[in-house]
């Protein structure tokens, strides 16, 4: 494997066979490995991932779809905003995705009679697709776990000072066109 394959192909991988799926579902349990946690905290641009665990059951969902439940577990480190010290981040969050293969009607959006596609931003997201008869969830993990990260993580205590970059905070509003005015002045100091 070339090393831009390398960079494209995703941290972790957890394939599972679509065309097998037993009826009452089946338990997926994933536990990152050393070399893994590393390469998710290069993917998400953290300081470090220790742990990423996932207990899900893949089971099918109407004619030809899967929906995969479960828990994300993770800890991780993060640069602090303000001081750039290691921040510590427990994500447990739920799991709950819906794939359905790239050809079924499910996967699009149908426009309603005036033409317009009509998104329900608290309504449910419309299927992930697969293609052919297995279905890798690694990559949906990571962006899961991506989705999850605090944006602006800040050790605690830690505040913003106030800055101030006016360099004459007692002149007053200046007019934009008086320093244009003073370029143009051949007597000024």
């Amino acid at each position: 494997m070339t090393d831009e394959a390398r960079a494209d192909a995703p941290p972790i991988s957890i394939e599972i066979s679509v065309a097998h799926l037993p009826q009452a579902g089946m338990p997926v349990t994933f536990e990152a490995a050393d070399d893994e946690c590393e390469a998710l905290a290069a993917h998400l641009g953290v300081l470090a991932v220790d742990a990423m665990s996932a207990k899900l059951v893949a089971r099918r969902w109407k004619r030809d779809g899967i929906v995969v439940e479960g828990r994300m577990r993770a800890t991780l480190a993060q640069a602090c905003v303000v001081t750039l010290d290691p921040v510590r981040e427990e994500i447990d969050d739920p799991i709950d995705l819906i794939f359905v293969p790239e050809t079924s009607k499910l996967a699009r959006i149908q426009p309603v009679s005036d033409g317009e596609l009509h998104l329900d931003p608290e309504g449910a997201d419309i299927p992930e697709t697969f293609r052919g008869e297995r279905l890798d969830l690694g990559p949906f993990l990571v962006e899961l776990l991506a989705l999850a990260l605090d944006p602006y993580p800040r050790s605690a205590g830690v505040e913003f000072a106030e800055l101030d970059t006016d360099p004459d905070p007692e002149g007053g509003k200046v007019s934009p066109f008086a320093s244009l005015k003073q370029l143009k002045d051949p007597n000024r100091s």
